[in-house]
Order: C-alpha cells, then sequence, then structure tokens
C-alpha cells in the first residue's frame, strides 16, 4: 500500500473511532519530510475527553493487525506529553499521539508566557521539554480539521515567541555552564573517569543545541536526525558540527578528554557572542 493511502485510511479511522469530533495531523518524519524506510507514520490527534472511549477502543482494537499490538493510554492527559495510540496497520507501524483541547492550550499559553518545564523521561536523552508542544504544531501537516483548531495555532505561532526565545535561552546556557568551570570535571579528566565525563560532554551539547535553535528563532525539531537540522541553521557555532563525532565518541585518553572541555568552552563562548550580538543589534 503507498504511503498516502495508508495515511488516509488511517485518518479516516480515526475521524470514526471518535464521531469526528477531533482533529487530526500528519506528524513525525513525514510532516517534516524526513522520513525512509525505518520511519513509522505518525499522527496527531486532538479531542475533547480525556478518558477514550469504548467506541474509540474498539474501532482500533479491530482495524489493527494484531490485537495483542494494540496500546491506548488510559487518560490522554495523564502524562506530560499527551497520550498515545499505538498499533499496526496492514503491516506498517502507527503512533499517535493524542492531546485534550484544554491541556494544548494550557501548554501553548505556558510557552507563550516564556513558561516551560523539563521532565526527565527515559525515551529522550536530555528530559521531555513542554515547548515541544509548539514545536509539534508548528510542523504537523492539518487531515481532518474541521473547526481549524490546528490552523488557528499555527497561524498563531507562525512567529517564534519572543517570551520563549529568552526563556531558552537564560535557562538552558545555564544548564550548559554547570560543568565548564567545576573542579569535580577536571579531576574526572585528569583519572579518565568517562562513565563521569560522557554524560557531561553529551547533557552540555544537547542544552546548547536548545540555545542554537531559540537564537535561530526556530522551533526544536526532536531528538532524531539533529546533526540535519543543526547544519540548516545559520547561527549554529562551526565547532559544535565539525567535532560532533570527537565530542560524542568516548575516549579513555586524557588528553583527549581536555580537548573535549575546550571544544565545549569554545563553543559556549561563541554562544554567548552570538546572543549578546543580537541583544546589542535589537536595542
Amino acid at each position: 500500500m503507498q504511503t498516502n493511502e495508508l495515511i488516509r485510511d488511517v485518518t479516516e479511522l480515526l475521524k470514526r473511532a471518535t464521531d469526528e469530533t477531533c482533529s487530526i495531523a500528519l506528524a513525525g518524519a513525514h510532516a517534516k519530510g524526513l522520513a525512509d524506510d525505518e520511519s513509522d507514520i505518525d499522527f496527531y490527534l486532538v479531542v475533547d475527553d480525556a478518558a477514550p472511549s469504548e467506541a474509540l477502543r474498539n474501532v482500533i482494537t479491530q482495524a489493527a493487525d494484531s490485537h495483542a499490538s494494540v496500546y491506548i493510554s488510559d487518560n490522554f492527559d495523564s502524562a506530560p506529553y499527551g497520550g498515545n495510540i499505538d498499533f499496526r496497520y496492514r503491516g506498517v507501524p502507527i503512533e499517535v499521539t493524542v492531546h485534550t483541547a484544554a491541556r494544548l492550550r494550557q501548554r501553548v499559553d505556558e510557552c507563550l508566557r516564556g513558561e516551560f518545564e523539563i521532565i526527565p523521561q527515559t525515551w529522550t536523552s536530555n528530559g521531555y521539554y513542554t515547548f515541544i508542544y509548539l514545536s509539534e504544531l508548528h510542523f504537523i501537516q492539518p487531515l481532518y480539521d474541521p473547526n481549524g483548531l490546528i490552523a488557528g495555532y499555527q497561524n498563531q505561532l507562525a512567529q517564534y515567541p519572543e517570551p520563549l526565545r529568552q526563556a531558552i535561552i537564560e535557562c538552558f546556557m545555564g544548564r550548559a555552564n554547570t560543568w565548564l568551570d567545576n573542579f569535580h570535571y577536571d579531576t574526572a579528566i585528569t583519572r579518565a573517569d568517562i562513565l563521569f565525563t560522557a554524560p557531561i560532554v553529551l547533557h552540555t551539547i544537547l542544552d546548547m543545541v536548545q540555545v542554537v535553535f531559540a537564537l535561530n528563532r526556530q522551533y526544536f525539531t526532536g531528538d532524531k536526525k539533529l546533526a540535519q537540522a543543526l547544519a540548516k541553521l545559520p547561527a549554529c557555532p562551526a565547532a559544535l558540527l565539525d567535532n560532533l563525532d570527537f565530542l560524542l565518541c568516548v575516549s579513555s585518553d586524557v588528553n583527549a578528554l581536555h580537548r573535549q572541555r575546550e571544544l565545549l568552552r569554545e563553543i559556549y563562548y561563541e554562544l554567548m557572542m552570538k546572543i549578546n550580538n543580537q541583544e546589542e543589534i535589537s536595542c
């Protein structure tokens, strides 16, 4: 089955499962134009009620390839990232992120005020950022939006919100600077304690990545294929892109560990200069 035909079929399935009282969009790699042969198909579903109805469960379960492979959240508002409907349809993995309209409005309003949370999750390396709500709304492609809910948000978020940009830069620059001049990092390098140094390098890079996106007034694209996304951003330090392999390949060589820290400092201070230059231009 062709991808477009499958997308149409699942859209109709989700409409039927919700009595058409919903908004549906294409999400994930297919919406971003980054899909490959390994990509599942992601959908974005907005509903009114947090608890999935029995009708929804029945429709999805009956249509799925195997009843055993169906997962439906018990409450779509129970997790900070919303609910999930996961199943296989005609051999293709389908992942549906589900939000209630009320929770969606809450998260958008928070981010527009420059408020967000970073919530630890095992499936993402640096935590779940609640400003992902804005990122998702920005790139998803509406498939069924009878009341213009998704289109309205996309119009509202067409321009990157300045309060969010400032909050992200302040938060993640502070996080990125945690270890750069810390003596515990110094002694770990001297000891070649790579189980201590490697997480420092990774999380410092991931924090600075958020600053790069905010500097460019671009919504974060997610964890996957991140290097490709960074390469397209003008205000991305060359030292970050040019040295990713070295920074992320753990070595027990003390000189290499020192060089990693020097590079982290170099990238950090270049970001500081870019931030200061933008502030001077805006004054």
